[in-house]
């Protein structure tokens, strides 16, 4: 499963699709997606993430980060590898993530 989302991933990272957040992740690993939005976006205009955060391109964008892309578009795009160790952290993170709610709550 994990590599067909990294193809779809990857595949959604120019912005070129209308496919939306939901299919492929589900309501805490979005949430975590917006957290973490915040921690990867850079301070300048070209670090930001320029896609629309309910997109499948924001998702894109943030696991290509997490997965060792720069974000610079000098650099060239991430590929299915970035994609998949990307996925591969961030669904440990959102493990770590819901192990803290079930903890506080």
């Amino acid at each position: 499963m994990a590599s067909i989302n990294s193809l779809q991933l990857t595949q959604a990272r120019d912005g070129n699709t209308t496919q939306k957040l939901h299919p492929i992740f589900t309501e805490q690993e979005i949430e975590v997606l917006h957290i973490l939005n915040e921690k990867y976006e850079g301070k300048t205009e070209k670090q930001k993430n320029p896609h629309p955060s309910d997109n499948l391109a924001y998702g894109s964008w943030i696991i290509a980060r997490i997965g060792g892309w720069k974000g610079y578009s000098s650099q060239s795009p991430a590929g299915p590898i970035t994609m998949f160790e990307g996925l591969k952290k961030f669904l440990n993170i959102v493990e770590g993530y819901a192990l803290i709610n079930k903890a506080q709550s």
